[in-house]
Parts: C-alpha cells; structure tokens; sequence
C-alpha cells in the first residue's frame, strides 16, 4: 500500500496546527485547505465599453466563466443524446429528478429543476405526451396528480446512463478529487444562498441589486 497520501496529511495537518494554533478540527482543516496556495486569478486584458465597463473582475468572471460552463455541458450532452427521443439536458433532468424524487406534483418538480413555471410545464407536457412520465392520483391529496416515471421512461434513463456519466466527468476536466470537493462544497453555497430568492418568486431581487 502507498502511503504516500497519508504522509501528506499529516505534513499539511501539522503545518495547520503551526499557522493556526489550533488542533484540526474536520471542517475548520478543510476550509484552510481551500484557501491554502490558491493560484493567481487568470485576469486577461480584456477591453472595455465606451461606458469603461469590462469583465476583468473577480464578479464578472465567475458570471462569465458560470455561464461557459453551461455552455460547453448543454453542448456535450446534446451530443450524448443524439438518436434519443430527448432533445435536452432539461429533459434528461426533468426525468431523473422525478425517479428520484416521484412521486411528485408538477410545482414541485419544476422547483427542484429551478426553472421559471411556465418552461416546466412545457418540458412536462411533452414528457407525458410521449409516454415517459405518467399521472396519477396524488396518495396524500385526491385532487391533485402526482408524476411518476413510466416503465417506457425508466427503460430509456437505463439506456442514456452510460453516455450521460462520461459527459459528467468529462464536464470535470482534470480536476483532482480535492478540486472537485471544493467544488461541490461552493456550488453548493452558491445554490443555499439564490435557492430561497428563487422560491420566493424574485420578489425580493429589486432589493438585492440596489
């Protein structure tokens, strides 16, 4: 066995407790990992507006660099779906939500995909048109229909895994398993902190951005 990984551990655990003078605690260790030797923001010389405005700044490059990332995964896996009955990520993603989560209402499914309502019922509706998602009777409130995913709907979801788990790790490029945990640990952070504007119907953003 390599132990290797264990040595540095222990070398960054010691070089905690001297730059901090603590004793390390999980989480507290963790966060000093991730801002121990962080690299140089890749700032460019970018041009700017007549309006002297320019994205070579730490807000507008994570907003940029957010957004490419969209980009490059809504392409990637478009591709991964090709000769699929799916047209988009937003579908596959309707789907697995809803064999995660099913059974649930319409709302509640549109909210865990963080989309507007009016595009949740449309991805919705041509998901029950086609057959992969069924309606039923809510168990808990007779009145209302619940979703579920169709026997038709779980056979295509076993048939796209493959393909859409390489797209996942391809998104992650070569970053370290460390990387990617300080990934998901600020993403995350990220989600906690719009996932209540969102719910709340935006009704607060007005104050937010004054």
């Amino acid at each position: 066995m390599d132990y290797t990984f264990l040595k540095d551990l222990i070398v960054l655990a010691e070089e905690y407790e001297r730059s901090t003078g603590k004793e390390p605690k999980t989480n507290d260790f963790i966060a000093w990992l991730q801002t121990r030797e962080l690299p140089p923001v890749p700032f460019h010389d970018t041009p700017l507006t007549k309006e002297g405005y320019g994205d070579a700044h730490t807000p507008g490059l994570i907003s940029k660099l957010i957004v490419y990332m969209y980009r490059y995964a809504k392409l990637y896996i478009k591709r991964a779906l090709e000769g699929s009955p799916l047209q988009s990520m937003d579908e596959f993603g309707y789907m697995v939500s809803l064999l995660q989560y099913e059974p649930m209402n319409k709302t509640a499914l549109i909210q865990q995909n963080r989309h507007e309502k009016p595009t949740g019922m449309e991805i919705i509706k041509r998901l029950v048109k086609l057959g992969y998602m069924e309606e039923t009777i809510h168990k808990e409130d007779k009145r209302s229909k619940a979703l579920r995913v169709s026997v038709k709907g779980r056979e295509l979801l076993a048939g796209l895994y493959g393909n859409m788990d390489k797209i996942s790790r391809l998104i992650l490029g070569d970053l370290s398993p460390l990387e990617q945990y300080r990934l998901v640990v600020t993403l995350q952070r990220l989600d906690d902190y719009h996932h209540p504007i969102f719910m709340d119907n935006l009704s607060r953003l007005d104050d937010l951005l004054e």
